[in-house]
């Protein structure tokens, strides 16, 4: 079975983002923040990670800055937000995540379809 952690600092888009991966195959955990997430790659390894970027404490650029310097990711990582450009996306990806997912454009069932074909490609 696929771990996925989902970090989300929204409850109710956490929440639901959970319900719908909870549907499929998937063990799924969720994180408020940053912080939150860097202690559950402590103690988890998951196959994918769907970050959000603005987040309040550690937003997912500075997660993503962590898990390079430490070398605790051993993830695919996703972004889940609604920047389709700038700064924090450039520097987000070149970090590690593999790519970005606008969230104002993600139905349950797109949701559903990108995470299987990543974890598929895997």
């Amino acid at each position: 079975m696929h771990k996925i952690l989902v970090v989300e600092d929204e409850h109710t888009l956490r929440d639901v983002y959970k319900l719908i991966l909870s549907t499929g195959p998937y063990m799924v955990d969720t994180a408020f923040n940053g912080k939150d997430a860097l202690e559950k790659i402590n103690d988890t390894t998951y196959d994918l990670i769907l970050l959000d970027l603005m987040m309040p404490i550690v937003d997912g650029v500075g997660f993503l800055e962590e898990c390079t310097t430490s070398g605790k990711l051993h993830s695919k990582v996703i972004i889940l937000s609604n920047l389709s450009a700038g700064a924090e996306l450039s520097r987000a990806l070149c970090l590690g995540a593999y790519k970005n997912v606008l969230k104002s454009d993600l139905s349950p069932r797109q949701l559903l379809e990108t995470v299987h074909r990543e974890l598929e490609a895997r």
